[in-house]
């Protein structure tokens, strides 16, 4: 008879576990929220959408975007944009294209790397449609047109005028080869 009391604590205590778990998954969410905030990590994917849902007190201004382009290494490519510098008003979308043509006989699979200075200003460039997002392909002698769409967050920092908005040119190919030849 001695067993009642301890069945007891034990349905008891599963009792409390599982009341915990079940509160606690609702928990997760907003723990998950205040620990980014307090560390500063931030592990959320915010897009293009973020555009959209902006408040209507936003102070516009304008930003000057200067335009580069690099090929790496050797690559057969001819790759610049179509314009070089663009004055964009904030929380405005902007569109541009760089152009990009394949010098050889065969065909090139092509990765791009964006980059964007000063550093402080990368988190508020969004880009809405890039060529950059996905690799691209060139047919011999080929050549094509990028879109980029984007805009410039109203958040970025007041003494920033001029933005840097540059990608580097990757032939995929070489880019394996010399990876493969770096590991022996």
């Amino acid at each position: 008879m001695s067993n009642g009391p301890l069945k007891n604590k034990v349905f008891v205590s599963l009792l409390g576990a599982v009341t915990f778990m079940f509160f606690f998954s609702f928990m997760l969410v907003p723990l998950y929220n205040v620990f980014c905030e307090v560390t500063g990590l931030n592990g959320k994917i915010y897009g293009p959408s973020d555009f959209f849902k902006k408040n209507n007190e936003t102070y516009e201004r304008q930003v000057n975007i200067r335009f580069l382009s690099t090929v790496n290494g050797s690559a057969p490519v001819t790759f610049y944009p179509s314009e070089t510098n663009l004055e964009v008003m904030t929380d405005k979308v902007s569109k541009t294209s760089y152009i990009a043509t394949n010098n050889t006989n065969k065909r090139l699979t092509l990765s791009i790397v964006p980059s964007v200075s000063p550093g402080l200003a990368a988190e508020n460039v969004k880009k809405i449609q890039c060529f950059c997002f996905s690799e691209q392909t060139l047919e011999p002698y080929e050549t094509q047109e990028w879109a980029v769409r984007f805009y410039v967050d109203s958040e970025l920092s007041e003494n920033v005028n001029n933005v840097y908005l540059s990608y580097t040119l990757f032939e995929k190919e070489r880019e394996e080869m010399l990876a493969v030849n770096h590991e022996h």
